[in-house]
């Protein structure tokens, strides 16, 4: 059903196939012996050195199983799976929390248009209204991180407004900077978003201007690292205020993979080679939410919802999330 993670594939999609494994697993595990053996078949020829090929077949089940231990950690309780306690075996854990939903979505869009380990015949369809998803989830995480409201400003807005009229919206809410009252001379003739998905800040226990200030973008399909985000939010903060807000903006870059950083195969210290990728990324793209950072920090914002904070929008889009995943989650048990 799914394509076997070769040699050459990177740990974070060797875990990934482990992952949906053993969703698709009738009694929801998959063994790691399993992943060994799969392994095994699809050499063109064998190991001449008995030993190296033991090693490679250890390192293979060892460098999975760090991977998936981070996930846990970074993650929490509402990572949907575990390792078994004889550590032979991952398992698919349910029911699931809304945040172990969140990360199941994330995994299953990974693997839309990624052909690594999933044929085309099971990759799931992702409409426009899926990836408006992804931006529900985005948002809810936002919010979580900075602790405070966030706004889905992204085209299509869930209120339909235009750009102006959302623009005024939120930075009245924010209570920081005057946005334009009129559209531009020379701006475009239908402005969407220009190119700002999502707006959170963290309230000042003044109700004063300057305050933690976040601007993000999502990017569900695989061009998001010809995205940038840092760009955009300058045009827009010196093209569209008349007065800009003076809390320093914080740029995000909300996507849902996990973190696949060059010479993974070279490099023997791989969380120092984590910590050099994300310094790349974070001067590309700013505060990079990934598929671990999502589940997290959506976990943060609900608890501040359920906690009284009525600003943080779309998260009653989850309730949709979750029911998507249930529906290509029976899919691939049936397949």
């Amino acid at each position: 059903m799914f394509a076997v993670p070769d040699e050459t594939t990177h740990r974070t999609k060797v875990a990934d196939w482990l992952e949906l494994k053993a969703i698709a697993s009738p009694d929801g595990r998959i063994a790691f012996g399993t992943l060994v053996s799969a392994t095994a078949l699809t050499e063109n020829k064998e190991n001449e050195d008995i030993g190296d090929d033991d090693a490679h077949k250890d390192e293979l089940v060892l460098s999975a199983q760090g991977e998936i231990a981070r996930r846990l950690k970074n993650v929490g309780g509402d990572y949907p799976f575990r390792i078994d306690d004889k550590g032979r075996a991952l398992e698919f854990r349910t029911p699931l929390s809304r945040v172990g939903s969140v990360y199941l979505f994330c995994l299953f869009l990974s693997h839309a248009f990624d052909r690594t380990i999933m044929p085309e015949s099971l990759a799931p369809e992702i409409t426009n209204r899926i990836r408006d998803l992804f931006q529900a989830c985005s948002t809810v995480a936002a919010g979580g991180y900075v602790q405070g409201p966030a706004v889905s400003f992204g085209f299509p807005r869930p209120d339909g407004a235009d750009f102006l009229r959302a623009l005024r919206r939120v930075y009245k809410l924010f209570g920081d900077g005057r946005p334009c009252r009129k559209t531009r001379k020379a701006s475009p003739p239908k402005v969407k978003d220009n190119g700002i998905d999502i707006i959170a800040w963290r309230p000042s226990i003044d109700d004063l201007p300057v305050m933690p200030y976040l601007i993000g973008q999502v990017a569900s399909g695989a061009d998001w690292v010809d995205k940038s985000v840092k760009a955009d939010r300058e045009q827009f903060h010196k093209y569209w205020f008349v007065e800009q807000p003076a809390s320093q903006p914080e740029d995000a870059m909300f996507m849902p993979f996990g973190l696949e950083p060059e010479n993974e195969k070279q490099e023997e210290d791989y969380e120092a080679l984590l910590k050099d990728h994300m310094q790349y990324m974070g001067h590309k793209f700013g505060n990079l939410f990934y598929r671990d950072r999502i589940a997290r920090h959506v976990a943060h914002g609900l608890q501040l919802i359920a906690d009284g904070e009525q600003r943080i929008e779309r998260h009653a889009d989850l309730t949709e999330v979750v029911e998507w995943v249930e529906e290509y989650k029976e899919r691939l048990r049936a397949a």
